[in-house]
This record gives C-alpha cells, sequence and structure tokens, in this order.
C-alpha cells in the first residue's frame, strides 16, 4: 500500500494552525497562547479582542472548537485556550480602555499580528479610516434580538458607518448569555461590560420591545433599509408524553430565564430533569442552589429530602454535556440516570408526582438517524414535583407571517435563507444566529453575525468585500523553545468550594489562572504556525534528522511508495527531468507528530533545514459590483 502525501500550499499551512482553522470567527489562539507564554496579556487580549465583540464572554463560556482541534491534544491534553483567553483578558490594560480607544488600538496593532483573518476588526477599521473603504452614511439597521449573534452584527455595523437599533423583548439586554447562562458560570457586569462597549459605537437597543406585539416586522422593513432577525432558540422543545402537561412540568430554558430575572417560580424538593445536554446541567445545577436558597429547606437537605436528579438516554462516556460540567454536577450532588429514556409523566390531580422510565436499547438506528428504542419491560419510576425538560431548544417565530411578509418557511419549520448571505426571500431581511443555522455555539452565532453585516453592506452600497491573503514565511534566528515544554500537563482550574457555591447561587466555581500558571499553561502550545522547511537542493539524504526526532515524524522512502495528488505528479515528473533517473527519494513527514522542537533542524550538517514562521494577513479589497 502507498502513503497518500500532500503538497504544502497556502491553505496548507492556514490548516496547520488548526486552533484558528476550527475557529469560527478565525481567532488566532496560537497567537494569543504564545504571547501569554512570553508574559505579554495586552498583546494577547488585543489578538482575541480583534475577530471577536464578545472575547471576554466567551473566555468564560465559549464551547472552544479551538480545543478540541488542538495539536498538542494529540500527545497528552489539548492546552486550556478558552481559560488563557480569560487571562488575558482579567490580565490586560487593554481590556479597560474606553471603548473608541480600544477600537484604536485594535487598528493600530493590525500589523503587528502576524496571523489574520477575514474577521480581524483590523482590517476594516484600516480600510474605513484610510477611505479605501467608504463608511455608509444615512442608512439604518434594524436587529431583532440581542443575543450573540445580534451584538456581533449591530458592532459591526456600527463600526461600517450604519444607524443601528436592537429590538429586544425582554427587560434586558443579550439575550441567552444573559438569561440562558448561570451566573456561577458568567458573571453579569462581564455582560454589561460588552454590551455597553457596543451601546458605545451609537448602537441603540430598545429593551421590553416584543416584534409582533409592540411593533411589527413590516413597520421594522418601513423604518429601516434591511433587517436581521436574530432571535435565537428561547423556547424548549418537550416530548409529547403522558402527563407532559401536568402542572409542575416546565421547560428548562423558561426556568433559567425566570432565575435570571429573579421572576417568582416554585422549585420542588424532588426535581427530576430531563436531557444529558450542557442546558441539562445548567438546570439541574441551578434548580440545586435555588433549593438551597430557602432556608427552610436546609434540613431537608441533610436529611436527603432535596434531591435534583438528570435521566438522559445516553451512557455515561456517551453524554453530551462537557466532561467538567458532569464532574462539578457530581461534587455539588446532582444524581444522574444514565441509559433511560421517558415513558410517562405520573400525575395525581393533574400534578405531577413522578416519571416513568424505560431502558435504552439504541439511540441510532442503521442510518445513524436518531431513532431510540427502547425495553418497556425495564422501567425505573423517580419520584418528582417537578420535571424540567432540557431537551433541546427552538425559536420562537410566530411574528413572521409567510403569506404577508413574503418569508419562506420550510417544512420543518425553519426560515429558509441563502446559505451565503443569509437572505431570505423577503427583500432586506436577513437572519443571524440559531435562528439561520440552527442551535450552535454562541462563537458561531457572534460568527455568523459578522457575516450578515458584511452581506448587508454588500446589498445596499453595492460594494462586494472582497479578501486578498498575503502570505509569507519567515526564517526564525536562534529559534528555541521552553525547556521540557512537551512535558508539562495540562494546568486544571481550581473550583471554589461546593459549601462555598451553594451558600450563594452567585458564586463564580472556576477560579481562573493566577499571572504564573497563565504562562506556563501557555508555553504547552506548540506554536503551529512554526514550520520545519526542508531545502531539497541542499539535502544529502544522510537521514540524521529521522534519526533524532524524538516523535519518529520524519521517514526517507522511495517516491515509488508514495501517491499524492497532481500537483505531486507534476512535481515527480519535473524532479526526475532534473535528476535524468526514475529512481527517487524523498522524506516524508507526518506533521500531526511534529511538536516544533528543531531536533532535526540542529542535526542538519548541511543546513537544508530551517524553522520558519508561517504568516498570513486576509486584507478587504473592496469592488463594486
Amino acid at each position: 500500500m502507498k502513503l497518500k502525501i500532500e503538497i504544502p500550499d497556502g491553505d496548507y499551512y492556514k490548516r496547520q494552525i488548526k486552533c484558528q482553522y476550527a475557529c469560527p470567527v478565525h481567532t488566532d489562539a496560537r497567537g494569543y497562547v504564545r504571547a501569554i507564554a512570553d508574559g505579554d496579556f495586552e498583546k494577547a487580549y488585543l489578538i482575541a479582542r480583534a475577530p471577536n465583540p464578545l472575547a471576554s464572554i466567551c473566555g468564560r463560556i465559549c464551547g472552544a472548537p479551538c480545543e478540541a482541534a488542538c495539536r498538542r491534544g494529540s500527545i497528552d491534553q489539548s492546552i486550556s485556550i478558552r481559560g488563557l483567553k480569560r487571562s488575558a483578558v482579567e490580565e490586560s490594560r487593554a481590556a479597560l480602555l474606553k471603548p473608541l480607544e480600544l477600537i484604536q488600538k485594535i487598528k493600530e496593532t493590525f500589523q503587528d499580528r502576524n496571523c489574520v483573518g477575514q474577521d480581524d476588526l483590523g482590517g476594516l477599521l484600516k480600510e474605513t479610516q484610510s477611505g479605501r473603504l467608504k463608511k455608509v452614511q444615512g442608512k439604518s439597521v434594524g436587529i431583532i434580538g440581542s443575543g450573540p449573534a445580534g451584538l456581533a452584527a449591530a458592532h459591526d455595523l456600527a463600526l461600517m458607518g450604519f444607524s443601528v437599533v436592537i429590538y429586544e423583548m425582554e427587560s434586558v439586554a443579550a439575550g441567552m448569555l444573559y438569561l440562558g447562562v448561570p451566573a456561577y458560570r458568567l458573571p453579569r457586569e462581564i455582560v454589561k461590560a460588552e454590551v455597553d462597549v457596543i451601546k458605545a459605537l451609537g448602537v441603540e437597543i430598545k429593551t421590553n420591545c416584543a416584534v409582533g406585539k409592540d411593533i411589527s416586522l413590516a413597520e421594522l422593513r418601513k423604518c429601516h433599509q434591511a433587517v436581521v432577525i436574530a432571535v435565537g432558540c428561547k423556547r424548549s422543545r418537550t416530548l409529547a408524553l403522558p402527563g407532559a402537561d401536568a402542572h409542575g412540568v416546565i421547560g428548562g430554558v423558561e426556568f433559567l430565564r425566570d432565575v435570571a430575572l429573579d421572576l417568582p417560580h416554585k422549585i420542588g424538593q424532588k426535581v427530576v430533569v430531563i436531557g444529558g445536554g450542557n442546558v441539562a446541567y445548567d438546570v439541574s445545577r441551578t434548580a440545586l442552589r435555588r433549593q438551597q436558597m430557602d432556608v427552610a429547606v436546609t434540613a431537608f437537605r441533610e436529611q436527603g429530602a432535596i434531591k435534583v436528579t438528570l435521566c438522559c438516554l445516553e451512557k455515561r462516556q456517551e453524554m453530551l454535556a462537557d466532561e467538567l460540567e458532569i464532574l462539578e454536577g457530581e461534587e455539588e450532588g446532582i444524581v444522574r440516570q444514565n441509559g433511560y429514556g421517558p415513558k410517562e409523566i405520573l400525575t395525581e390531580h393533574n400534578k405531577v408526582k413522578g416519571v416513568v422510565f424505560q431502558k435504552v436499547i439504541s439511540i441510532f438506528d442503521g442510518q445513524k438517524r436518531f431513532n431510540p428504542q427502547f425495553d418497556p419491560n425495564d422501567t425505573i419510576t423517580l419520584e418528582a414535583d417537578i420535571v424540567i425538560f432540557a431537551v433541546g431548544q427552538k425559536a420562537d417565530i410566530s411574528f413572521i407571517s409567510p403569506e404577508r411578509d413574503g418569508i419562506n418557511i420550510n417544512e420543518r419549520g425553519m426560515v429558509v435563507c441563502d446559505p451565503a448571505t443569509f437572505e431570505t426571500s423577503a427583500q432586506g431581511v436577513f437572519l443571524a444566529g440559531d435562528i439561520a443555522h440552527g442551535p450552535r455555539l454562541m462563537i458561531d452565532a457572534i460568527a455568523s453575525g459578522k457575516k450578515v453585516a458584511r452581506s448587508i453592506y454588500r446589498k445596499t452600497t453595492g460594494i462586494n468585500l472582497q479578501f486578498e491573503t498575503v502570505e509569507l514565511h519567515l526564517p526564525i534566528e536562534n529559534y528555541s523553545r521552553e525547556m521540557g515544554y512537551e512535558k508539562i500537563r495540562r494546568h486544571v482550574f481550581q473550583t471554589v468550594d461546593v459549601k462555598d457555591r451553594m451558600a450563594d447561587p452567585k458564586v463564580i466555581v472556576e477560579k481562573g489562572y493566577t499571572c504564573g500558571q497563565a504562562k506556563v499553561e501557555g508555553s504547552r502550545c506548540l506554536d503551529c504556525a512554526v514550520n520545519t522547511i526542508f531545502d531539497g537542493s541542499k539535502c544529502v539524504l544522510c537521514g540524521g534528522c529521522a534519526d533524532v526526532c524524538p516523535e519518529l515524524c520524519l521517514k526517507l522512502v522511495p517516491v515509488s511508495q508514495l501517491e499524492g495528488n497532481k500537483p505531486f505528479a507534476d512535481l515527480v515528473d519535473l524532479m526526475k527531468s532534473r535528476k535524468k533517473t526514475e529512481e527517487l527519494t524523498a522524506i516524508i513527514m507526518d506533521t500531526e507528530k511534529c511538536i516544533r522542537c528543531s531536533l532535526c533542524a540542529i542535526r542538519c550538517p548541511v543546513g537544508a533545514i530551517t524553522m520558519e514562521r508561517f504568516t498570513f494577513k486576509e486584507g478587504i479589497s473592496p469592488s463594486f459590483l
């Protein structure tokens, strides 16, 4: 069997920076992690903030696709990228700048950033302030919903010159960031600070203004040149079970909202939460804290009369919730029941008294479709006075009338939009966030909001925001790494003692890193923008590089044992012609294993190997349509 190889190009080297490639807004996580390792927290914060208007919030609750992609994870454990972003915010003076001063600082440091994606704010600011990209004048955009997608869209649209008004049905801005994320995970002052930055750019936020009730979609379209629907998935999905309409059966999203707004709500002594994802844990842990707030029930807790049980279809190792959520939930006393699905909610006088669960045989069918099967003869019954569904969310689009508004809604009840521009079938009406692509991570919602901003600019001005990429490989003089960096284990966040967590429901559970801990954790980064470059004209095929490689990622093989795409075939033909031989030998490299230690470059007797930094900038190049 031949080995498949790839000839590197610009996209290949971008893909090597796996954290940045996985981020929906292409944050150079590698860049800010390495800056933290060097002790430059201000630089780290500016790198993190440049493409992401909600960076400080992401430092607390981001789903961190960057960490899932991190190459270090294939060695031991991924870098704590989200935690280090939090450190960048907490340790940087730049995070304390006034909003307009911060925006100017991002522009001024644009040229200093090495790996810049198209979402980097510096490129936009540079082009608008130079006059190459004209700011919009006299046009306004209305945004329905002030969640992460709506805020991100408003942020970029305001910088483009639009007059922006956000219409929020709740009494507070930020959508699910405020209403759906418990205060023990995300401090409310951080949410308020990010919202205040966006308001300082000139964005108006009208709270307690429900579209469809206080103002119609048709009226918004008359008031604005474009409208963005970014309402998010703020309603809980339920299951069609016997007894599901009984008193005491509630939705998880609605429960979290009531808690966040300090609205009256009752929490029982025996709570059953149905679901196994992060929202289910937010609900379970919040319910436990609400129970603790009632001093009168403390004695009952000690007697074991107060109990929150989380039940889900998945086995423990299959659960969708983050591992940290599961472990912290266990510490706090959440009881898990894995591998069972709800069959019936038991009632008495239309009040919940328990739930019958049946054993799960399988969750997916042969075509990998969600189709759970149960054993009706293997059941358990849990007592409950409150049952909370946390099995998914959906958007409320009751304010949209397909006939009246000209907006297409498909058979699944989802609004149809162009996947490239997010524009609906109604001219000038766009979608952003979960309503555009279904429930995803917060960073996905932010990315869609930024894309919608560019689409609206294009739609209203006739100017297409194209991007030109400049790429460079720069040799690194005297390249070195931290001593023993490849052996340092991931530093796990310390958490507040369980008793202290339960005493105050707003106590932040994760303590974060100290400055010193952050620097050590940052030093674990492999710095995947650094590449080992081989000069074939110098190489004498001695094999010294392969011998010294600690990860065994280099190998000398006959070209006849390799296969690749057309660029590879063309290269082989060229080398055969130049060497005037059919027998060629190649050095191949498994970049997934490479730890950028540079031992190969040090060992090479002829200087054929260099350590080089790949840099790129995706800059705006406006053109008329």
